[in-house]
Formats: C-alpha cells, sequence, structure tokens
C-alpha cells in the first residue's frame, strides 16, 4: 500500500504534478481563517507541497503555510490520512525552505556518504546475528516503516531535538517513505 506522498496524480485528479519535488522535514504553520496548525512540510515544488497534521483543512481552502520570516498563500487540493496537498498561488524559492538555509538533498547524500566511510574506516564492530532468519515479508516492511515514522513524529516534537537533528530526522523521513514505497511495490 502507498502513502499518499506516493500515490500518483491521477488519484488526485486536481493536483497533477509539472515538477519533481524536493525531500524535506521541516516544521510549519498551516493557517486559514478559522484555525492555525503545526504541520511537517514532507516535500514540495515551487507549485505546491505535501504537508501533514493532525488537522487538515478541507479541499478548496485558501491558506498560508508560514516558517519563519518567509510564507506562501496557497489553496488545500485535496486531503487524506492526516496529509495534504497544497498548491502554492505564487512560485516558491523551494532552497529558502529547506531546514539548512539552501543546503539540497544532494549535499545530504553527501554528508551521508562521508558518515558511513568514516563508520566503514572505524575499527571493526562485534557482527550481530541477523534480526530475521526468513525473507522479509510486505508487512515486515510496514510495520519498520511506520516504527520509524512514529519515531520521527515523536522527535519532532521536542523543538531542540529539530534544532539540533533537523537533516538527520529528514533521512529517517526518507528512510520510511522508501520502505513504504517498496512494501507497495511487493506481490
Amino acid at each position: 500500500m502507498f502513502t499518499t506522498a506516493y500515490d500518483t496524480p491521477e488519484a488526485f485528479p486536481d493536483c497533477a504534478r509539472s515538477e519533481p519535488r524536493t525531500n524535506m522535514f521541516v516544521m510549519a504553520a498551516l493557517v486559514t481563517n478559522t484555525s492555525r496548525e503545526t504541520a511537517k512540510v514532507r516535500n514540495m515544488s515551487s507549485g505546491g507541497a505535501l504537508v501533514e497534521a493532525a488537522h487538515l483543512p478541507d479541499p478548496g481552502t485558501p491558506c498560508l503555510l508560514h516558517r519563519g520570516e518567509i510564507s506562501l498563500d496557497a489553496t488545500v487540493v485535496w486531503k487524506g490520512h492526516g496529509k495534504a496537498g497544497i498548491r502554492f498561488h505564487h512560485p516558491a524559492d523551494v532552497g529558502m525552505w529547506l531546514p539548512s538555509g539552501r543546503r539540497t538533498q544532494s549535499e545530504v547524500d553527501v554528508a551521508i556518504k562521508m558518515a558511513k566511510a568514516e563508520l566503514v574506516s572505524a575499527p571493526a564492530a562485534k557482527v550481530a546475528a541477523p534480526l530475521f532468519s526468513t525473507e522479509l515479508s510486505r508487512e515486515d516492511i510496514i510495520h519498520t516503516a511506520a516504527a520509524m515514522e512514529a519515531l520521527s513524529d515523536e522527535l519532532a516534537d521536542d523543538p531542540a531535538v529539530v534544532a539540533r537533528f533537523m537533516t538527520k530526522l529528514q533521512t529517517l523521513d526518507i528512510a520510511a517513505q522508501t520502505l513504504r514505497k517498496l512494501a507497495g511495490q511487493m506481490p
């Protein structure tokens, strides 16, 4: 089963994507005429974003996505399962919304590669026995993704953790989304 982060545009006819999205893990305010909700921005293009929040406005609702000194007027295009797609009224500068100021995903990937290289050059640790003695099932992968998302959400509730580990939280979130996509591709 795909999460809405991976649903095809056909699943939401009013939300056809015309450009690629940049994955991110950014906290922002989603403001309407009647509410203000803390939302997680999961991905963004210059034309729209995927946001998550406990309470989301209905499709067609005008809103403002606000973070620090930047904000974007938008309209909710779809919502489901705690997520919503919003379309911006004017093009967004996606780099301004990235948690590290203008750091791109490729820079995050390079940082992860460097960290892995450091682990490889470190003294060999004892190898633990494998957790699974049989092939992983689709349900195992979905369960692991859900556990990673729950951990990510719990950590994201602490502003100090978010400030200190934003890039690592983003990597954890991308890994959970990737596992869900992988599970959706399994028979």
